[in-house]
């Protein structure tokens, strides 16, 4: 069975006024009010009213969890305790499987993941946790509540109790078991998991790579600051700067006449 699992952003603000003010400050933009699963942000925001609930239909069945990240700028951990999670496709490319408890997803992208259920009955429910990762921090920029969405998106997955075949094991006495997720900035983890990446080459079926390279390019991709304008107050990581991207140290300047009146 394919369950499609999709992480997202709530948000109480117009986004594109969240976008304008960051391009004026030359801030960070403001978080998203909460992270979702499915559309729906889960028990542990106390806004909350329902949750997103993943019921399995017995023991040892197989699951492929079709998962995309459709937030804005944020990489998330995700895990379901007890249970371990095999990637065998991410963003539509077979991979070699492999096995972890917790995987980590960036914006745009997809994977897809075997769950297997427990071979007995668990008399027991578990979180599907979503949290945020954060891959850079400057040293001098404490973290501030405006730069960082520190919650937790959830859903539940419940077995259906083999005793009760028409309902599922949705009761509030069973144990609810939570995952323990890798801290926000645990980049060693991140890049243990993205080290296990492999292809399905063998010397057998080897792909046809081509070996012969004519013009090699390099490029640093990167973020910075850059100098305020004078009498401006910005709102970046350092003061009197402002939050700026750049490819090999140059940044884009959006040009104020069309491109194609220079032809």
């Amino acid at each position: 069975m394919e369950v499609p699992v999709i992480f997202g952003e709530w948000w109480r603000a117009d986004t594109e006024a969240v976008l304008s003010q960051a391009l004026q400050t030359g801030g960070p933009p403001n978080v998203s009010d909460a992270f979702t699963i499915n559309g729906l942000p889960g028990p542990l925001y106390n806004c909350s009213a329902k949750d997103t609930c993943f019921v399995v239909g017995g023991t040892r069945e197989t699951y492929m969890l079709r998962l995309i990240n459709a937030a804005l700028d944020d990489e998330f951990f995700f895990s379901v305790p007890n249970h371990t999670l095999t990637i065998v496709e991410v963003d539509a490319v077979y991979v070699k499987p492999f096995t972890v408890k917790t995987l980590i997803i960036s914006p745009g992208q997809t994977a897809n993941v075997l769950l297997t259920t427990k071979p007995l009955y668990p008399k027991a429910n578990f979180y599907m946790l979503a949290a945020f990762y954060l891959g850079y921090q400057n040293p001098r920029d404490p973290l501030r509540p405006s730069t960082i969405n520190n919650t937790t998106a959830a859903g539940i997955l419940e077995y259906q109790n083999p005793g009760s075949p028409s309902a599922p094991s949705s009761d509030e006495d069973l144990p609810l078991f939570k995952p323990t997720l890798p801290r926000f900035n645990d980049t060693g983890f991140v890049a243990n998991f993205a080290s296990k990446l492999r292809s399905l080459v063998t010397p057998q079926y080897p792909a046809a790579v081509q070996w012969s390279v004519d013009k090699k390019f390099f490029f640093t991709v990167g973020m910075g600051t850059f100098p305020c304008p004078m009498d401006t107050a910005c709102q970046g990581p350092i003061n009197g700067t402002r939050f700026v991207a750049a490819v090999n140290n140059v940044s884009f300047v959006l040009p104020s006449m069309a491109l194609l009146l220079f032809f």
